[in-house]
């Protein structure tokens, strides 16, 4: 058993796992970059074989059960937690989403947006359902792992501590929640809504003077409702749940204040931090709209690093000077810091159990779907001519299939078959619908051979793409 390491200090029987896993994360980091191929699961769950033999060594070292050990932030650790996020992260590249190795960056994600929430105090008990919510279905792909034998339960026991900490975050979070009382929960409510939407303001380029002064005026008419400086029910009894509607509406008055004053210049000392936040939310929700067909989760990867090495320079939640002295600005770099992290879970959270490698015909079905919906919800006179360009796609993406299955390009059957096959059955089924009613309305219509022809000349040679 070790003592306890220190970041510079590596025992000597741990020397060859560091540079084991270091050996690992390299491979990983290589296969993330090499955008001319999709990533192959034989290779990522090959490394996670090898990791497993590694986690072992390790456990042979340690100990299982010591936690000390186990969450102190050394470079064997530091390694381990890189090492276990691109892993995660390739998991849900090739489909795996609900496999357990696929939950362990969303459960550090989902971490950074709990602490987020407790550090700002800006979030009302709805908001934490969703939360509440992932980490259940989380929980049950690791009960799955958990429940075999094949699987080392050093692996499911680190995923399991990350669970339980986020499980216990929350019911932290749930209990204040509920520690507002009825009455004052819609002006908790109101005042969540005015700070989001004046960190939202001092994120902008611009914004006028006039829409923050409209925001105090709400604040005002809140702060009426006071007597004696606390909030009363009807019978003028103290309600429940002043320290954090108070401390909240404080807060939004010193962001309009901060706002007013500095005009949304952010001081010199932290302008770096903000454009590099600026850059990061920027392309987050760039990606939020564009993640069917330009996401690789293995891309989140490096939002991940930025965004911990600038939470990594706050104290106390605060982004601070050389002198340790909070600066202006707080408001809007930790806002714009939690958003991010937001906008990572809200990509983790819409992956699909679909291989990159499936992703271009998935997304080819989904398209082919809509617009079949489409003709079928606007409805019209429809020919034979109207519907073959449909029909020719589909007959195309079917015969890519090899007994039943899409193949990728080494002829291996990536993760994503059910889905892939139930949409092109039910575009499918829609086109015979629509098929049905042309024959139906063409039954009243004297068809021509010429008309024949021409459907098909126009199918000679056709490049569909829908």
């Amino acid at each position: 058993m070790t003592s306890t390491p220190t970041p510079d200090q590596i025992p000597i029987e741990e020397q060859p796992i560091l540079e084991a896993l270091v050996s690992i994360k390299h491979r990983l980091t290589a296969i993330k970059k090499d955008r001319s191929r999709f990533i192959k699961t034989s290779i990522v769950t090959g490394l996670y074989d090898e990791l497993s033999v590694q986690l072992l060594k390790l456990e042979e070292i340690r100990g299982a059960d010591n936690s000390t050990i186990w969450g102190f932030r050394n470079n064997v650790n530091s390694v381990l937690d890189d090492v276990f996020v691109i892993l995660s992260l390739c998991f849900m590249a090739i489909g795996k989403t609900k496999e357990s190795p696929a939950t362990y960056v969303q459960l550090l994600t989902i971490k950074q947006c709990l602490m987020g929430l407790q550090e700002s105090g800006v979030y009302a008990a709805e908001d934490l359902k969703q939360y509440e919510e992932r980490l259940q279905e989380l929980e049950t792909f690791i009960r799955v792992d958990e429940a075999k034998s094949s699987i080392p339960d050093i692996q499911t026991r680190i995923l399991r501590r990350k669970l339980d900490f986020n499980n216990s975050t929350l019911k932290e979070l749930q209990e204040a929640a509920k520690s507002i009382s009825p009455e004052l929960t819609p002006i908790h409510r109101r005042l969540v809504q005015l700070k989001i939407e004046l960190g939202t303001l001092a994120s902008k380029p611009s914004w006028d003077t006039s829409d923050v002064h409209h925001i105090q005026e709400q604040l005002r008419e809140i702060e009426s409702k006071r007597s004696d400086g606390k909030f009363m029910n009807e019978e003028g009894s103290v309600v429940s749940g002043q320290a954090a509607v108070i401390g909240l509406l404080e807060d939004c008055y010193d962001d309009c204040h901060n706002l007013l004053a500095t005009k949304g210049q952010v001081p010199k000392e932290l302008q770096d931090v903000f454009q590099r936040l600026q850059v990061i939310k920027m392309d987050l929700e760039r990606l939020v709209l564009t993640q069917r067909w330009t996401l690789r989760e293995t891309d989140l990867w490096q939002y991940e690093i930025q965004l911990n090495e600038i939470s990594s320079l706050r104290k106390n939640g605060k982004f601070v000077d050389r002198d340790g002295e909070v600066l202006e600005g707080q408001a809007l770099l930790n806002f714009m810091l939690h958003k991010c992290y937001r906008l990572i879970y809200v990509l983790l959270s819409a992956s699909e159990p679909i291989a990159e490698a499936l992703m271009p015909i998935h997304n080819q079905l989904i398209t082919v779907r809509r617009c079949l919906l489409e003709v079928k919800k606007w409805g019209g006179d429809f020919t034979v001519r109207d519907l073959y360009p449909y029909q020719m796609k589909l007959a195309s993406m079917d015969n890519m299939r090899v007994d039943g299955k899409f193949l990728d390009k080494d002829r291996e059957v990536p993760e994503g078959q059910g889905i892939c096959n139930s949409l092109l059955s039910e575009c499918y089924d829609i086109l015979y619908e629509l098929q049905d009613s042309v024959i139906e309305e063409m039954s009243d219509h004297d068809d021509t051979d010429d008309d024949v022809e021409v459907v098909l000349r126009g199918a000679k040679g056709m490049d569909v793409v829908v």
